[in-house]
């Protein structure tokens, strides 16, 4: 017969198989309900605020941190994206005051990855793809709903738009070293140089670059 301690202790153990909350970007954390509810975890990272991305996980501290609940559903029927904006704004506001924000569903794959996403897809111009790849080397279970997967793809047509023709040679996108004939992309929280081969700007393409066209 298992007790309700050895129940308590696999539970634990199959959170802890997804592993701990991961840095997605300096000031943006992804996590799980477990990771949220262990204080002393938060504070290890300085988190200064959460994302809570459900409707029914609790927030445990908000004497101590800041909260911003998304109550959505993990299933195919549940609208997340019309919380794309706020979240994004909201994350936003944490780091521009010096803050750091762990986002959190129930299991950290679907609902949070999701806003995570659609951080990276609107604050870095970037396709779904890329930042799909970008955030699963750092968390390998991340997995949106189908519904959610084509939420963020019409969520791209929207963010890239506007912006694929203007931003494709915009030095806020690339700078030529002059002295070494080296264009440097940049993009997330890293730069990688680029050798330019006939035209005056050559974009790299890998899983975390900004991509030139729509």
């Amino acid at each position: 017969m298992i007790s309700r301690g050895d129940r308590g202790q696999r539970r634990q153990a199959a959170t802890d198989t997804q592993g701990g909350p991961v840095e997605i970007l300096p000031f943006l954390y992804l996590g799980s309900a477990y990771h949220a509810s262990r204080k002393e975890m938060l504070d290890a990272l300085g988190i200064t605020a959460l994302i809570n991305v459900s409707a029914n996980c609790p927030n445990h501290f908000e004497g101590h941190y800041q909260y911003k609940s998304i109550p959505v559903e993990d299933s195919h029927k549940a609208d997340i994206s019309v919380w794309f904006n706020e979240a994004i704004d909201f994350i936003d506001s944490i780091k521009n005051a010096g803050g750091r924000v762990f986002v959190h569903c129930q299991a950290g794959i679907s609902r949070s990855a999701t806003i995570c996403l659609a951080y990276l897809m609107r604050t870095n111009r970037v396709k779904l793809d890329e930042a799909f790849e970008f955030v699963k080397q750092r968390r390998s279970v991340i997995s949106p709903n189908f519904s959610f997967m084509g939420q963020l793809l019409q969520f791209e047509s929207q963010v890239l738009a506007p912006h694929c023709s203007a931003e494709a040679g915009s030095p806020a996108m690339a700078v030529l070293d002059r002295s070494t004939s080296t264009t440097t992309v940049f993009n997330f929280p890293v730069s990688i140089p680029v050798h330019p081969a006939n035209s005056a700007l050559s974009y790299l393409q890998s899983p975390i670059t900004t991509s030139p066209s729509c």
